[in-house]
């Protein structure tokens, strides 16, 4: 294949995926800018690696295996420069409260959720379970998948999944405690 043919092969095959790859870019940082540039580099990357796409790999989990990579190493590059805190430890005593029975507290308090507020409680994640929570549950991808992007076992997915899960669930709940009480407090003060 020539150097004309190839490049237009992969504009036709990657062009259409451009526009989720910079949405799952953009719900992994509040800046547009390096969501773009995280866009341009996976682009980048995927045309010098795009010789070891095969036909049995489906175009866009290879992209997304790619973003997440430039992610990863952008993010790595950013820790070792600011040395963040270590990963924080949640207490789940907002999650004792839901018994076995009813519906687990991701899924009770994401219905009650603004994009805007899930979207931020997820920015602020813990990278390894904003990944997989971002994969399995935004972007709607098998295990296998996530595991093939993320190259983690299987297993790996669904612990960090459970986890993130968990984290984002306490997370929104104290949010929506909050929010209450502010609630409460300005029906009182407005009774007065």
């Amino acid at each position: 294949m020539t150097a004309l043919n190839s490049q237009k092969r992969f504009q036709q095959l990657t062009h259409p995926w451009a526009g989720r790859l910079y949405s799952v870019a953009l719900r992994q940082t509040s800046d547009s800018h390096i969501a773009e540039d995280w866009v341009q580099e996976t682009l980048l990357r995927a045309w010098r690696d795009f010789g070891q796409l095969t036909e049995e790999i489906t175009i866009y989990a290879w992209l997304l295996k790619v973003l997440d990579h430039v992610i990863a190493d952008d993010v790595r590059r950013e820790k070792r420069r600011h040395q963040l805190a270590p990963i924080i430890t949640v207490e789940d005593k907002y999650l004792i409260e839901h018994p076995c029975s009813a519906p687990g507290p991701f899924d009770e308090t994401l219905k009650d959720q603004t994009n805007s507020q899930l979207m931020d409680a997820i920015q602020n994640l813990p990278d390894e379970f904003r990944r997989v929570v971002l994969l399995r549950d935004l972007e709607g991808l098998s295990y296998l998948e996530v595991a093939y992007i993320l190259d983690i076992p299987k297993g790996t997915v669904m612990s960090r999944l459970s986890r993130g899960r968990r984290i984002l669930a306490s997370a929104l709940l104290k949010l929506e405690n909050k929010e209450q009480k502010i609630d409460r407090s300005s029906n009182i003060a407005s009774k007065k």
